[in-house]
């Protein structure tokens, strides 16, 4: 049975029968205030592609807590965005009621502002970070022109210009959609090849640029300057929207494009310099020959490679350790891969010790138990669920 409609599509539009379901379901779940009236402001995008309705519940009734058991972890969640997205879009708005105060010292003139929700709305379905914070933003007593406020205490806060934060994989794809470069069926792959061919790496969710990605972006950006451009992906794109629609020949876009880019080639192959790239030595004495093994890049991620090839074919899996000792044999934990290339935690010594964690362990001990410890998000857990101490992570823990 198929739960959502189109996958790949990145349409907003919303047939008739759809949207009436969804109004009729909202009414009899939620009450009339709560259905948006007819006519609801849609978004629009030109470089939108609208063969497919937007991505929906194929049955609004079909609720995430009547699948649920159904489901996978992943599937569930999925479903849950997309079940909550498309029905808080047929609710109407929330309302606010907001409080302004300004304040005189002396001098001086301070300004604070707070709201709160006097009618949810769509928010009784789906609420973001910001209106969970916004629920905080409240003054907990009545303020008048007459109300006398003291100073209790003053926090001085310098604040320094940051750097602009890492990409992660969901704001890559943002900038991408922002862009008008790609198309949602396009995002996942153009990823997923950027960081198979050691352009990119992923640490803690942020994607950071490769040695390997820093040369291939100097030299695209030296011989192919106009291809590489922002805007060149998304003008071809549109280019190519208007081929589908028969408004252009797809001759003259080829006839347009080719010469220039053949010309480009041909300055390339002669004025380039070739790079080569040293792969990365290791302690790891090679068995056969007694060379320190290099660390190579094959079509499942790295391995250990003697230098001497191909007098010497020897290879070995790579190990990343992680400055952790096994808890139970005392080697070092390594990060290991399933066959579907899922993540976790294992002894180096594996199979003779069976150790396994898919939470990153810790060095920390656990001060009730004295059992190891696991890093989930900000905090570091015992790993024995019926001790279940519980702390928070320290800075300088979180950046190493």
């Amino acid at each position: 049975m198929g739960v959502i409609t189109y996958l790949r599509t990145d349409s907003v539009r919303i047939s008739e029968e759809a949207d009436a379901a969804a109004r009729e379901y909202i009414q009899s779940a939620y009450g009339e205030n709560y259905t948006a009236a007819t006519g609801v402001n849609k978004k629009s995008n030109q470089k939108i592609q609208d063969a497919h309705e937007a991505i929906r519940p194929s049955d609004i009734t079909r609720t995430p807590a009547k699948i649920k058991e159904s489901l996978s972890r992943d599937q569930f969640r999925l479903y849950q965005l997309i079940w909550n997205r498309f029905t808080a879009s047929r609710m109407s708005n929330a309302e606010y009621e907001t409080t302004s105060v300004k304040i005189g010292a002396g001098e001086y003139r301070f300004h604070v502002s707070a709201s709160k929700i006097i009618f949810e709305g769509f928010l009784s379905v789906y609420t973001s970070e910001d209106d969970e914070k916004s629920e905080n933003n409240v003054l907990l007593k009545s303020i008048d022109t007459d109300t006398k406020l003291e100073m209790k205490e003053m926090n001085e806060k310098q604040h320094f210009t940051q750097p602009p934060a890492h990409f992660t994989e969901a704001s890559l794809v943002k900038t991408l959609e922002e862009l008008g470069i790609g198309r949602p069926s396009t995002y996942a792959p153009t990823i997923t090849t950027l960081l198979a061919r050691r352009y990119l790496t992923k640490e803690n969710r942020n994607l950071y640029v490769t040695e390997l990605g820093e040369i291939v972006n100097t030299i695209m950006k030296e011989a192919f300057s106009t291809i590489v451009d922002e805007q060149f992906t998304a003008n071809m794109e549109s280019l190519l929207d208007k081929v589908a629609e028969g408004n252009v020949d797809w001759k003259t876009v080829v006839r347009n494009f080719y010469p220039d880019l053949d010309e480009a080639v041909k300055i390339a192959e002669k004025e380039l310099e070739k790079v080569e790239i040293h792969d990365e030595v290791t302690d790891v004495v090679c068995d056969l020959c007694g060379r320190n093994m290099v660390i190579k890049y094959g079509p499942h991620g790295r391995f250990l490679a003697c230098p001497g090839f191909p007098e010497c074919r020897n290879t070995k899996p790579y190990l990343e350790k992680i400055g952790v000792d096994c808890p139970k044999c005392g080697k070092e934990v390594v990060l290991r891969k399933t066959k579907k290339g899922r993540k976790y935690y294992g002894c180096e010594d594996n199979p003779d010790c069976d150790f396994m964690s898919w939470q990153r362990p810790s060095k920390e001990k656990c001060p009730q138990c004295g059992g190891y410890m696991v890093e989930k998000g900000n905090k570091l857990v015992c790993a024995d669920n019926q001790c279940g101490f519980v702390k928070e992570r320290q800075k300088n823990q979180e950046n190493q």
